[in-house]
């Protein structure tokens, strides 16, 4: 039934109470395995009997974790519940045995590792399982009996479908940090995961041999180097236990070079192509046999040629050839290297050579290969669209043909410029050069990034505010919610089955907000087993209503005598503020749903200035949960396209559904990315007046009943695990509110609010209940996001419901506000030249250990025949946002000539304003000084990504070193020559014109958080300069292709997708829906990165000269001593008798205002949030102790207070706060004895 009436507020963090619900689930489960490990541990003869009842215990659990893995749950979630299969399999197998040994039955050799079925798509063309490991300790065994399983199985499914199949791995395993539990004995439980490159497996395979050495090839060499390289990084991580290695299989219609295909006619006209006319299947061959001997005459012709069999090693190799031997053959061919190019086609004469396979090396021969095909389907944008392509096309196996790329410039010229002069093409990115040189020189960095074809911006591109229909209100906006019964499964031959739980919805609510007229807005909830396909029915029958508002617009309303008279003397268009002149036409704007009169306008942004026909859905926390219960009914049960906007394939930050017979679109966006806090939080932020949507769809309700909504409310998810339990006519009791994952009670004052809410509102039973907190829920999110979207209009003047992240629309906003023209870098070494400058903040361990001894410690804690030492714990006021607000690269980026490099002298650059008009970033060669190596020891200059002496890896290192072709900003490199390092040679550098562009966006938040009333304004003005800065650091290069999926065959089926060569991985939803992940062949750089470099080397600046100008002035060497560094906070020893006198002695350099009013040190408050001051982090709480064991893991005792502060990254902020004590980290500190906590 849709029940509309009712509900009670929960304000608990709704991200939390997401996540906890599989938290939940994985602790029952573990209980089920500490009760089965107890039996085990403590089995003998009397326990024989019990062994078939835990045998079915087992066996129950085991059966419902194979239906759960069916259920909507992210990629982790499935990895857990094989992970508890398999030490479920384990024990299983373990009590069999004792079981069979007590009757004197032969043992034999039990099985160590056994296959699972994951799941399949489209009849099991697409399928997962997966090999549990159920006795192994060793990687070496583990990995040898899992061979023999990969090759029965590869050799069961094969047949099926008699298709090449598309494979990789997935290795699982748990793995032991050391930190900090007082058990000794407790065990580490923190899961990784490693994925392998695809691989083909074709009929020629099939062999054991074969097969094995397919194994050994691609799962064994590559997964033992990958975690290799895993424990040597500074994660901490170590392997404990073998869990599982996941195989996927993919049938394919594989691509395969054979037999002749004529080129393009666009490309034969190039005449940069040797094209053999083959008439066998060895076009692979016979195309590098032209290259390694070219022919003058008749190039096309094999008899021109030697049999490439005789001048190259094709042992093994069969045709025809396809890309998974190439590896293979180019080992048996050691001097050979080969690049493949493939064509796309643009238009329907425009054809564009792209890389499909790059090698590493360049060998001493060297040859270009280009792969066509058979026939060429122009390339349209279908933006992942998998559902409007509905008739089953058959499948034909795509035929290739190999070329040999006689001229790579004249292949590609006329996709790179129009001129007519020579050119030098780099073979990796595509792009050319008027000197070999200028290649080489580009070579070098180029060969360490780039793994496609680059494109750059046309010359004259600039990034700039165009988005004016985001200055109109979204019309109609929805906000939505779910809950979820957590269920039980309950095998009903024993008593003794311990419960587990899987997800399912068992109701969904939303409320449509209307923003021009309130009677269309509505609220709605339905409870069931058939919610989400009643939610899919209700946005069917949405559109249609609505899509009438968006395609017939309201006539203007007569303007009055005022409006007339402003719009007759106004010259300036309202809508881009630009001014109206001739022989601009100037012309009336009206509201096309209300038919308001908005002021004058340039008729050309008065035609653009629509309303998209787009309707967002807000869900809290939708990329992180709700998106896996709606996105396959979503796909699958409304007619129209999906498009996706990934972050991965199993997260997605939007989703947008085009309705078919309908113009009007849903676009699912997650308000946790604009307000990434608890729904909780955000609703304590309003006041009751505040709560103008719920007041309003609940009016028959009184005040008490209304405020009663407004404050925190509880509900018992691990006790709602059954339909039944919606039944109950009474409140559960008080211990059944216990939240696992928080591992706490719910308070005494808290279960009294539950039980007004339930007296208040007359409540029959938990259904309603239920229901009460769900529509307080959806409610509560509409009037929080709703007072967000009011501040952000009135303020920045954009509507953030036209976009999908917080930093996608500060950056609007500040484009917007500012007005700046941000010039796009078109010269492809000037980006990866910035690239090569971008480091991240700089966080280390400098001294583990600090006791603080001072006269402002307790009497028994102060020993005045000791020397006086304070622990302070200093962090800088929004360090980002001061670097924003510095001088910043703008435009006109040039290269320097070498006599402009030559006048770069240190004395030149030393006197280069931090404000000049033009700045620099430089590629030098730096000395470091050995007498300066003591002094900077602690925090040196100079960060850079390196690999350590032993390990593999690059990481971000501090060193002494002295640096060679360093990317460096000139306010750096300033004070690095302040500090005594010595400028040997500047290699190459960009200058450009700069300004304090950002500043004036940057301040008018600031402005507005100093002016804010309540901490939902002052979080909100934070937020946006905050983000803003994460939008500057933009990468393209992470950005993904994800396709969604709903059919096998045709153009755009999955048989299509993970055919092709840029395959990269894939998800299964369920029997008929992939999420397919390709990797790019082609990547645009149109974001201006320059500005996030400058950010974060400019930000370094204010943090060391506050070390080295400020701190070392105050102190000789042996009475400072620095314990601790993160991005923008420094942690110090001081021995000296008062560090606070440091502090009121240069007022001018602090923020104090979070010091009490009346402060035991007579600091005044002052300098509140200004942007770049540092601040006592603990606002004058007192640090005794002090203890750090590496990056991000420490801990710290203050005076007068119990709670212990312990930083532990990677591990669950609950477990932290409840498990673990500054004794711990002390200890490990003390003892060197590794401790490990339980993450699951």
């Amino acid at each position: 039934q849709t029940v509309s009436t009712t509900t009670s507020k929960q304000k608990s963090s709704f991200k939390q109470r997401k996540s906890g619900k599989m938290a939940h689930i994985l602790d029952n489960v573990n209980t089920t395995l500490e009760m089965i490990a107890h039996f085990y541990k403590n089995y003998n003869l009397g326990s024989a009997s019990k062994v078939p009842k835990f045998i079915n215990i087992i066996d129950a659990n085991l059966r419902q974790i194979q239906s759960s893995l069916a259920e909507p749950l992210t990629v982790g979630d499935k990895r857990h519940l094989a992970a508890v299969a398999g030490k479920m399999e384990r024990y299983k197998v373990l009590i069999n045995q004792l079981g069979k040994s007590i009757a004197g039955s032969s043992l034999g050799r039990r099985p160590l590792v056994e296959w699972r079925d994951l799941a399949t798509a489209f009849k099991s063309r697409v399928s997962t399982g997966i090999i549990i490991n159920l006795g192994h300790k060793t990687l070496g065994s583990f990995f040898n009996d899992s061979c023999k399983l990969f090759i029965t199985k590869i050799r069961d499914i094969y047949p099926k479908y008699n298709s090449p199949l598309k494979t990789n791995f997935e290795f699982c395993a748990e793995f032991v940090k050391p930190s900090l539990n007082k058990n000794d004995e407790a065990l580490a439980c923190r899961e990784f995961s490693f994925l392998t490159k695809n691989f083909t497996i074709l009929s020629s395979d099939l062999s054991e041999a074969n097969l094995k050495q397919l194994f050994n090839n691609n799962a064994v060499d590559y997964l033992m180097e990958r975690l290799m390289q895993f424990e040597e990084q500074d994660s901490g991580w170590g392997l404990s236990k073998i869990i599982s290695l996941t195989l996927n299989v993919n049938s394919v219609t594989l691509m395969h070079a054979s037999s002749f295909i004529e080129l393009p006619k666009e490309i034969q006209v190039k005449k940069a192509v040797i094209n053999v006319k083959n008439n066998d299947e060895a076009c692979f061959g016979w195309a590098l046999s032209s290259a390694l001997f070219p022919a003058t005459l008749n190039t096309n012709r094999i008899s021109s040629y030697p049999y490439y069999a005789q001048i190259l090693n094709f042992d093994g190799i069969s045709f025809p050839m396809s890309l998974d031997q190439l590896q293979k053959f180019l080992k048996q061919n050691p001097n050979l290297s080969i690049n493949i190019y493939g064509l796309t086609r643009k238009t329907q004469s425009d054809y564009v050579t792209v890389p499909i396979y790059l090698n590493t090396e360049k060998k001493a021969n060297h040859v270009n290969l280009l792969m066509i095909q058979q026939n060429y389907e122009i390339e349209k944008d279908i933006e992942n669209n998998a559902t409007a392509h509905n008739s089953e096309e058959p499948d034909e196996a795509v035929r290739f043909h190999f070329c040999w790329i006689k001229d790579l410039s004249r292949l590609v010229r006329s996709q790179l410029t129009k001129g007519h002069g020579k050119l030098y093409i780099c073979d990796r990115c595509l792009h050319y050069f008027s000197s070999p040189d200028k290649l080489n020189a580009h070579e070098l960095d180029c060969k360490l990034v780039n793994k496609c074809k680059i494109n750059m911006p046309e010359p004259g591109s600039h990034v700039y505010f165009k988005n004016h229909e985001f200055k109109q209100t979204a019309p109609f906006i929805i906000y939505c919610d779910l809950e979820c019964l957590v269920q039980d499964f309950q095998d009903d031959e024993t008593q003794n089955t311990v419960k587990y739980k899987q997800h399912n919805v068992c109701s969904i609510a939303y409320y449509l907000h209307c923003t021009f007229d309130n009677s269309l807005s509505r609220f709605r909830l339905q409870r069931g087993e058939q919610c989400i396909n009643w939610f899919t029915s209700e946005l069917e029958e949405i559109s249609n209503n609505l899509q009438q508002y968006f395609i017939n617009p309201v006539q203007m309303e007569p303007l009055n005598d005022l409006q007339m008279l402003g719009y007759n003397a106004s010259t300036y268009c309202h809508i881009c503020e630009g001014p109206i002149l001739p022989p601009q036409v100037k012309v009336r704007d009206h509201c096309h749903f209300t038919g308001r009169f908005r002021g004058s306008a340039h008729q050309a942004c008065n035609l653009r200035y629509k309303a998209p026909h787009m309707i967002p859905i807000f869900f809290h926390n939708f990329s992180g949960y709700d998106s896996h219960f709606i996105i396959k009914d979503i796909a699958q049960a409304i007619p129209g396209r999906v498009t996706l906007l990934p972050k991965n394939k199993e997260r997605y930050i939007s989703f947008t559904k085009k309705m078919e017979n309908a113009d009007v679109e849903f676009r699912f966006v997650d308000s946790y990315r604009f307000m990434s806090e608890s729904l909780d939080n955000l609703a304590s932020y309003l006041k009751f007046d505040d709560f103008k949507i719920l007041r309003s769809t609940l009016s028959h309700l009184n005040d008490e009943q209304l405020k009663l909504l407004t404050k925190k409310g509880v509900y018992p998810y691990e006790y709602m695990d059954s339909w039944e339990k919606f039944n109950e006519t009474n409140l559960p009791e008080k211990i059944q509110f216990y939240s696992k994952l928080r591992q706490s009670h719910i308070s005494d004052q808290e279960y009294s609010h539950a039980r007004n809410v339930w007296r208040k509102f007359d409540t029959q039973n938990l259904g309603q209940y239920s229901d009460l907190y769900l529509m307080s829920d959806v409610l509560i999110l509409a009037d929080v996001f709703t007072n967000f979207r009011e501040k952000c209009i009135t303020t920045h003047k954009l509507d953030p419901a036209f976009f999908f992240t917080a930093p996608g629309y500060t950056w609007q906003c500040m484009l917007n506000y500012t007005k700046v023209k941000l010039e796009l870098l078109t010269d492809v070494d000037m980006m990866l030249f910035v690239e090569k400058g971008i480091r991240g903040g700089i966080t280390q361990c400098c001294t583990k250990y600090s006791k603080a001894n001072n006269k402002y410690l307790n009497g028994k804690n102060y020993d005045p025949t000791k020397p006086p030492t304070h622990i302070m714990y200093m962090d800088m006021v929004n360090l980002y946002g001061w670097a924003q607000s510095q001088c910043l690269p703008l435009n006109n980026f040039k290269w320097l000539s070498e006599a402009k490099l030559k006048s770069l002298t240190p004395e030149a650059i030393l006197n280069t304003p931090d404000d000049a008009v033009e700045g620099l970033i430089l590629e030098v060669d730096l000395l470091y000084p050995r007498q300066l190596h003591d002094q900077h020891k602690s925090i040196p200059f100079c960060v850079e990504h390196d690999t350590p002496p032993g390990a593999k890896n690059k990481k971000l290192l501090a060193t002494l070193h002295s640096k060679t072709r360093y990317v460096i900003h000139y306010r750096n490199l300033k004070q690095c020559l302040q500090a005594g390092l010595i400028l040997e040679r500047v290699h190459r550098a960009i200058n450009f014109k700069q300004s304090c562009w950002l500043k004036p966006y940057i301040d008018l938040n600031a402005r507005l958080r100093a002016q804010a009333t309540n901490a939902f304004e002052k979080n909100l003005y934070k937020l946006l300069n905050n983000a803003n800065f994460g939008k500057t650091m933009e990468n393209v290069r992470n950005h993904r292709i994800i396709k969604l999926v709903t059919r096998w065959s045709g153009r755009y089926g999955a048989n299509y997708y993970i055919s092709q060569p840029n395959f990269h991985s894939r998800e299964i939803f369920d029997d008929e829906l992939l999420a397919i992940e390709l990797s790019k062949t082609e990547i645009l750089f149109n974001k201006p990165l320059y500005v996030g470099m400058a950010i974060l080397e400019i930000s370094k600046t204010r943090m060391y000269d506050f070390h080295y100008n400020f701190m070392q002035h105050q102190f000789s060497d042996d009475r400072l001593k620095l314990l601790y560094m993160d991005t923008d906070s420094l942690v110090y020893e001081m021995v000296c008798d008062d560090a606070y006198e440091l502090i009121r002695a240069n007022i001018s350099r602090f923020d104090t205002s979070d010091y009490p009013e009346n402060n035991i040190y007579n600091i005044p408050r002052c300098n509140g949030k200004v942007l770049g001051m540092m601040k006592d982090e603990l606002g004058g709480r007192i640090i005794t102790d002090w203890v750090a064991l590496a990056s991000k893991m420490y801990s710290y005792k203050t005076m007068d207070s119990d709670n212990d502060v312990m930083k532990l990254k990677g591990i669950r902020d609950y477990i932290v706060k409840n498990r673990l004590t500054f004794d711990d980290y002390l200890e490990c500190l003390r003892s060197g004895i590794t401790k490990s906590v339980a993450q699951s």
